[in-house]
């Protein structure tokens, strides 16, 4: 029998495994959990668990639903209108929607119909290739006008991409304004649920998930992949690799073009603290963008706003987190030193808060969380095919220019799925009865 072996349990390795459930699948993760970024943290006391850094669908998300109808999860959906707004200079103003905007108080009339016009030609406009070419620094400073890229995209640009924030292509930026609703959806149980009743199908066909195993490296021999990880040994006919790009290159020995072509491709890491508070932090704002170049952060969510407190201790939870080189200031701080940092900036936010409001704290910190897509960044894209046969790449770099998230993680293990099926039916190989 044909054996399929994929490496990482993300959102992309689980799919690849869930769409060829039928065959005879490994997926082997390094963590103790599945879901990569998604991964969870549980709570005592706590009805649900919490993502460790900020997650939500959007009622756009076709790959995502698709799986909530296959699974029969349809009716733990919860589906909510949320409030997202800018914090600029001690002002909070709502950014959300046309109406928002026009009324949107930080900005003259005229440049708030200027944002909106551009903002709704990105929208219709589907050739994204075109905004690849310029920066989306240049791009929005010369349409948005001055005061509108001072106030609004300038701080966001260097707040979540530092020292790069003059690099990232104008396309990046229609990924971010293209698909983008009100509406946003989450789980019953959170994300734990969808990724244990998706793991629990593939299981259910015989499949097999392996945690806590560290690859150390990968070769092919007569034809099949050896892959070694120390006291446990696997071979397999097909082999994805759904892990971070560099961890993909370092893992199998690409020939030497291939590898050089694809080492300067870059991503930068995110921190998030996790904020269980005794009193709301915001009102009705569930996403908060921080107009502050210099702030420790760059966003405030307060997840309490989509999902009830009921199912936290009755603690209204808000993620605090920042995209960040890992050289930057911010990244080599303790935890402690960071959190001083937070707390310090939320008074100025809302100067009502205080120290005591907080009832638990958790710190995430995760590296290629954010790739950075520069200039033509569609011409260095590794493809999911490589050149080495049967062997497949699936990573955050490939979702481009869609924002990183598990909708577009889920369609490129589709994508996977598709081409491996195919090469098994060329070869006569079907699935298991």
């Amino acid at each position: 029998m044909v054996k399929i072996g994929i490496v990482g349990g993300g959102f992309s390795g689980l799919a690849v495994a869930y769409f060829l459930r039928e065959h005879d699948v490994t997926i082997i993760e390094s963590g103790n959990a599945l879901g990569g970024l998604a991964s969870w943290i549980d709570v005592p006391g706590w009805e649900w668990p919490i993502e460790k850094f900020v997650h939500h669908w959007f009622v756009t998300d076709k790959w995502i639903f698709q799986l909530i109808r296959e699974l029969g999860l349809e009716r733990k959906m919860i589906i909510r209108d949320t409030r997202s707004s800018c914090y600029y200079k001690g002002e909070i103003a709502e950014l959300d929607s046309a109406v928002s905007l026009l009324k949107f108080p930080l900005l003259r009339l005229l440049d708030r119909l200027r944002m909106g016009a551009i903002l709704a030609l990105l929208r219709l406009d589907r050739n994204y290739l075109k905004y690849e070419k310029i920066t989306a620094y240049s791009f929005l400073k010369k349409t948005m006008g001055k005061k509108a890229f001072e106030i609004v995209w300038e701080p966001l640009l260097i707040g979540k991409f530092g020292r790069d924030a003059e690099k990232i292509n104008a396309a990046w930026f229609w990924g971010r304004v293209h698909p983008r609703t009100k509406s946003l959806a989450y789980i019953e149980g959170g994300f734990k649920t969808f990724i244990e009743t998706l793991s629990k199908k593939i299981r259910d066909n015989k499949g097999k998930v392996i945690l806590n195993t560290q690859i150390k490296k990968i070769t092919k021999k007569w034809g099949k992949f050896m892959v070694d990880a120390g006291n446990k040994k696997f071979k397999f006919d097909y082999l994805v690799l759904a892990v971070p790009l560099h961890v993909a290159l370092e893992l199998y020995s690409f020939p030497k073009e291939y590898k050089e072509k694809y080492k300067p491709i870059r991503s930068i890491g995110a921190q998030y603290f996790i904020l269980a508070l005794k009193k709301q932090f915001l009102d009705e704002i569930y996403w908060l963008n921080i107009n502050d170049k210099n702030a420790p952060f760059v966003v405030i969510v307060e997840h309490t706003h989509l999902v009830d407190k009921k199912h936290y201790g009755d603690k209204h939870i808000i993620w605090v987190g920042k995209y960040l080189d890992y050289d930057d200031p911010l990244w080599k701080l303790s935890e402690a030193e960071l959190l001083e940092k937070i707390i310090s900036y939320l008074k100025k936010i809302n100067p009502e808060f205080k120290r005591e409001w907080i009832n638990k704290s958790y710190f995430t910190r995760s590296k290629n969380a954010q790739p950075l897509m520069t200039i033509n960044y569609s011409r260095h894209i590794p493809k999911i095919e490589t050149p080495i046969k049967n062997l497949y790449l699936a990573n955050m770099n490939q979702i481009y220019p869609w924002d990183r998230g598990t909708n577009n993680a889920v369609g490129i293990g589709l994508d996977i799925a598709k081409k491996i099926e195919a090469d098994l039916k060329r070869n006569k190989v079907y699935r298991r009865v």
